[in-house]
């Protein structure tokens, strides 16, 4: 009888398993809130402001950008800058009018100047644009990790700077990373592409109570052995800025959420105050941040060899099939099979190794052909 039990309970819990309704919890998500994300340097170029409404967390992936928004960039000096916009909920700079200026300190202006809406217009407070130092080093050393095959080799990167001047007290860090890989099959044509992708992760740091402003071995990035990014040749890319105390505490206590959920919800979190608020309302929550800051980068290349780098097409012959003699009679050849291999068996006669995955034999399914234009910039 408790047997019977067992196994009644086993079967409901296999019948219902697909049933479960995620908990989503209450948040001021729920409603209809201003979202800024944007940031104004000292490079020459555009700056982009993006203006988006909140939606619930169940539907995350949707955007609601908004539109016809008056959003001006104010500096210290009384010069006001009108940004346009260039797609729905994206408001930039003009190059030839502004260019940010170390020193100087900027607000962001917003209003929706919209028919249908009540009036409301949103500001920052003045930011200074804080000069920053140069990027001392960017290296990289081997980690060992035992496994099941033996010793493993992942890569952690680090990061040097210093500010001779003690003025640049908090610190933020993006990068973006390309790699170039091999598709190891003789019958394919497109078999050598590059990826790149933008940092994902939070990195900032403050030196605010350090006598000396020096960063030394802080760890950026940790790439572990069960990619292909270091299988061929690697590069990262690293952009430094320059923050205040006060942006420095938003990103801060944006990373400490984000570990703790992870990408459970990804949402902004409206426990951790942006610097926009509403002159209408001062108690409107708005979330996101203006950020003003001076920026410096850095690149460096990786080339070595690392000891159990994952091999992303071992299973590319899962349930292919070999062909001799003619690919005539072939039916899906090229839609639902694709040539990995070719050569000659037992009296000259021709053989095809043929797999159900494109992506094995065409690297235009994961990356692209156009190589990066710096990529030889090591040599």
């Amino acid at each position: 009888m408790r047997i019977l039990r067992i196994l009644v309970i086993s079967i409901l819990g296999v019948l219902t398993g697909n049933c479960i309704t995620p908990f989503l919890p209450e948040t001021e998500e729920e409603k209809d809130l201003l979202v800024v994300k944007g940031m104004i340097t000292d490079l020459y170029g555009v700056n982009t402001i993006k203006l988006t409404r909140s939606v619930p967390i169940d539907r995350k992936n949707q955007e609601r950008p908004y539109t016809g928004c008056t959003v001006k960039i104010i500096d210290d000096l009384g010069n006001t800058y009108l940004l346009k916009e260039n797609r729905p909920g994206e408001y930039v700079t003009s190059p030839e009018k502004f260019q940010g200026m170390t020193g100087r300190k900027y607000k962001l202006t917003i209003d929706n100047n919209r028919p249908n809406e009540l009036r409301r217009a949103y500001e920052s407070g003045l930011i200074e644009m804080i000069q920053v130092p140069q990027i001392d080093s960017i290296y990289y050393e081997k980690t060992d990790l035992d496994s099941y095959f033996g010793i493993i080799n992942g890569c952690q990167i680090y990061l040097d700077t210093h500010d001779p001047l003690n003025k640049c007290r908090n610190y933020r860090w993006e990068f973006a990373e390309t790699w170039e890989f091999h598709i190891p099959f003789n019958a394919v044509e497109h078999d050598t592409c590059w990826v790149s992708k933008n940092s994902e992760t939070i990195n900032v740091k403050s030196t605010s109570l350090m006598a000396v402003d020096r960063i030394t071995r802080f760890p950026l990035y940790y790439i572990p052995p069960y990619t292909d990014r270091l299988k061929v040749k690697y590069s990262i890319l690293v952009t430094q800025y320059s923050i205040d105390e006060q942006e420095y505490d938003y990103w801060a206590k944006v990373r400490n959420i984000t570990e703790e959920v992870g990408s459970l919800y990804d949402i902004t979190p409206t426990s951790v105050p942006g610097n926009i608020y509403c002159i209408n309302d001062p108690a409107e929550t708005v979330l996101g941040y203006f950020s003003v800051s001076s920026v410096c980068s850095k690149r460096i290349f990786i080339k070595d060899t690392f000891t159990g780098v994952m091999d992303r097409y071992m299973y590319c012959e899962e349930g292919s099939k070999r062909v001799t003699g003619t690919l005539d009679g072939v039916s899906g050849l090229g839609s639902q099979w694709f040539v990995l291999e070719t050569g000659f068996g037992a009296f000259g006669i021709p053989f095809w190794i043929l797999s159900r995955f494109e992506d094995c034999s065409d690297c235009r399914m994961t990356g692209t052909e156009v190589e990066p234009p710096f990529w030889h910039d090591d040599e």
